[in-house]
């Protein structure tokens, strides 16, 4: 086994140990190639390699654009640390806890931005930052659930987007990809980006 082939498998490992191909009991017709099967008590799991997949080709997409024109947003309980830690490393502009309405649209606002490029970590909960990335004609990719809506999402990344583990653990492996595909990722910021950094910031939120 080569270690490109070990260490995919280890990454693997990992995202299913922490319920990244976990999905939900619902699921859309859009989703329905990304999942695996269904289990017994009515959950549909992700097919975890196109987790892996999509986070690799989003990690590519990002690295086209200045890190500065790259908004990352969450919403979610879970992924407001995770994106911080996430734009700590690739310098990408974070949005968490709450998205101001008109941050895309409206000009006249200190909140205003023009970005080339958004990552969600859940269309649902960040439906505003999509509604008007989609008016302003900026590109967006999601992290997806099997319930979630993908009509308005350039690249979809199929995943748990709402777990406490699932979300920090997909941004951590985004950060390196990212890195990687910029060639900036040298040995010493390798040793700094760790999944602990990601899942203590977690941990913080859940105690607060």
């Amino acid at each position: 086994m080569s270690g490109e082939e070990k260490s995919k498998e280890t990454i693997q490992e990992l995202f299913v140990k922490h319920g990244l191909y976990i999905g939900s009991k619902i699921k859309v017709k859009h989703m329905d190639k990304f999942i695996f099967k269904l289990r017994p008590d009515g959950v549909y799991l992700i097919d975890i390699n196109k987790t892996i997949e999509r986070l690799n080709i989003a990690a590519k997409f990002i690295s086209y654009f200045p890190p500065g024109n790259v908004v990352v947003i969450s919403t979610h309980v879970y992924g407001s640390k995770p994106v911080l830690k996430f734009c700590e490393f690739t310098r990408c502009i974070p949005i968490v806890e709450r998205f101001e309405p008109g941050s895309f649209t409206n000009p006249s606002l200190k909140t205003y931005l023009e970005p080339d490029l958004i990552l969600v970590s859940d269309p649902r909960y960040d439906s505003q930052a999509v509604l008007e990335a989609k008016i302003a004609r900026i590109p967006i990719i999601a992290m997806c659930s099997t319930d979630n809506m993908v009509s308005d999402i350039d690249l979809v990344i199929p995943m748990n987007n709402r777990g406490r583990l699932a979300l920090p653990y997909a941004f951590w492996y985004l950060a390196q990809r990212v890195l990687i595909e910029r060639g900036e990722l040298t040995p010493e910021l390798a040793e700094r980006i760790v999944p602990e950094e990601f899942l203590e910031m977690a941990a913080q939120e859940v105690k607060a």
